[in-house]
C-alpha cells in the first residue's frame, strides 16, 4: 500500500547513463519518439557547471509515471541504452541546488548561458570584456558575467549569461575555432560549453 501511494505522488523521473553532450532538447526528441506523455521539464543535472550524465524529467501529473516508465524501459538516447527510475519528492520536495549544481546547473537564463574555464586565481570579469563585446549579453555586463571561483588558489570560471540560445552557441563555436587569447600562454586549455 505504502509503495503505491509514493509511485501515485512521484512526478519525477530519473534519467542516468545518458550521454555527457546531452542537451534538454535531445531528450525531449527522444521522449516524443518513445510517447512520454505528461512532460512539464527536461533537466539535465550538474556538478561544478559538468554535466553528470543525468537528466531529471518533471511531469504535470503524477498519473503519466507508470505508462512513462513503461515507454522508457530499454530506450535508447544517441543509441546509448539509459536507465530510468521514479523519484519521488512529495514529502522531501527537490533537491536543493546551488550555483553550478543541481538540476539545471542551479542558473536562471536557462539554455542562454556559457561557462568558460577555466582562468587563473585572480581574473576578474572585466579581463574577459574584449571577448563578450561582440555578444548580445542578457543585460549589463556587470550582471551577465560572474566570476565563479570555488576556493582562493583555485583556477576562476566564469559564467556568462547572454540573450538567447543562439547567440550562446556562437560563443561556444567561435571561442572553440579562434582563442581570442591566444598570446596568453594558459589560455590554451580554454573551454566553452553552454549550460543547460
Amino acid at each position: 500500500m505504502a509503495t503505491t501511494q509514493v509511485l501515485s505522488k512521484a512526478r519525477h523521473i530519473l534519467l542516468k547513463r545518458i550521454p555527457a553532450l546531452t542537451t534538454p532538447a535531445d531528450i525531449r526528441r527522444m521522449l516524443t519518439r518513445y510517447n512520454v506523455q505528461g512532460v512539464a521539464d527536461v533537466a539535465i543535472i550538474y556538478e561544478n557547471f559538468m554535466p553528470t550524465k543525468q537528466a531529471i524529467i518533471t511531469l504535470a501529473l503524477p498519473n503519466f509515471l507508470r505508462d512513462n516508465l513503461r515507454e522508457l524501459t530499454n530506450a535508447t538516447l544517441s543509441g546509448v541504452v539509459f536507465t530510468s527510475e521514479e523519484v519521488d519528492y512529495s514529502e522531501s520536495g527537490p533537491p536543493p541546488t546551488e550555483l553550478g549544481t543541481g538540476p539545471h546547473a542551479g542558473v536562471d537564463n536557462i539554455g542562454n548561458n556559457v561557462v568558460l574555464s577555466s582562468f587563473p586565481s585572480g581574473t576578474s570579469p572585466t579581463n574577459i570584456k574584449t571577448i563578450t563585446d561582440k555578444y548580445l549579453l542578457a543585460s549589463s555586463f556587470e550582471e551577465s558575467v560572474l566570476a565563479i571561483k570555488t576556493a582562493p588558489k583555485n583556477p576562476v570560471s566564469m559564467l556568462i549569461k547572454l540573450r538567447s540560445e543562439s547567440e550562446a552557441y556562437r560563443m561556444v563555436r567561435d571561442l572553440h575555432m579562434t582563442n581570442p587569447l591566444e598570446r596568453l600562454r594558459w589560455s590554451r586549455d580554454l573551454q566553452a560549453r553552454v549550460i543547460h
